[in-house]
């Protein structure tokens, strides 16, 4: 069973130290302070909630940064629990958040992820968010990523066309 919970450093500092490659390779690229991230998470975090296993405990955590005005930065990461809190995150995420973002005027959510992560291309799409660009070099590496975008003015006219089909 999942829990969803508000996050709190020993949550994050709990799947950090546990996440899946992947999402650990992407940090890697990015250059995230690993040792720092749940400080710094927990000081500039606009919301950043936890999916609980019952048996295993923390297994994901997502929130939203503040760019500015309007705007926000969306992250993810997870341990190998992430597949099954994903429909729980996802269902957070339409329920609460996008709900949020329209209520406290954000009109753009922006993430990034590696380019050759068809998981992230897939979660990416059950949130509402569409592909960008590909920042070619992104990473301190030279790794490809995707800049993913949720714009409130798209998330309005899908749902109005949703309606309109439904009836």
């Amino acid at each position: 069973m999942i829990d969803v919970t508000r996050a709190d450093r020993g949550q994050i500092r709990f799947v950090i130290d546990h996440l899946r490659d992947l999402d650990a390779a992407e940090m890697v690229a990015c250059e995230m302070d690993f040792a720092r991230l749940p400080d710094q998470i927990m000081r500039a975090r606009v919301f950043a909630f936890c999916a609980c296993d019952f048996n295993d405990g923390p297994v994901a955590i997502w929130g939203m940064l503040q760019r500015r005005t309007g705007v926000g930065a969306g992250f993810a990461f997870g341990s190998s629990g992430w597949d099954k809190a994903a429909t729980t995150i996802v269902r957070n995420i339409r329920r609460f958040v996008v709900p949020f973002l329209l209520a406290n005027n954000y009109h753009r959510v922006e993430a990034l992820g590696l380019a050759h992560r068809t998981d992230i291309a897939r979660f990416m799409t059950l949130i509402g968010a569409q592909p960008e660009a590909v920042l070619r070099g992104y990473g301190v590496h030279g790794e490809d990523f995707i800049s993913y975008r949720w714009l409130a003015d798209e998330h309005r006219s899908t749902r109005a066309e949703e309606r309109h089909t439904a009836h």
